[in-house]
């Protein structure tokens, strides 16, 4: 069974668009546990991923810039 080259193209697309649509948190292991994230949103959404809670090791005020250092228990 042969698909048309346009259902072909449109299938491809649709992959493409998928895998492009939400783009991975940016996290860096330091070792034992620790991650340090560039936001506050990046840092949940990866231990969200794992179902597991999540704790900042740095007392810093909601909304404030730098990097988090966290940890998911």
């Amino acid at each position: 069974m042969r698909f048309p080259p346009t259902l072909c193209l449109m299938l491809a697309a649709v992959a493409l668009a998928g895998c492009t649509a939400r783009t991975a948190p940016r996290v860096t292991m330091l070792g034992d546990g620790v991650l340090v994230s560039p936001t506050e949103q990046e840092a949940e959404a990866y231990c969200r991923n794992f179902g597991a809670p999540m704790r900042f090791l740095d007392e810093k005020p909601a909304g404030s810039p730098g990097p988090y250092r966290y940890r998911c228990d």
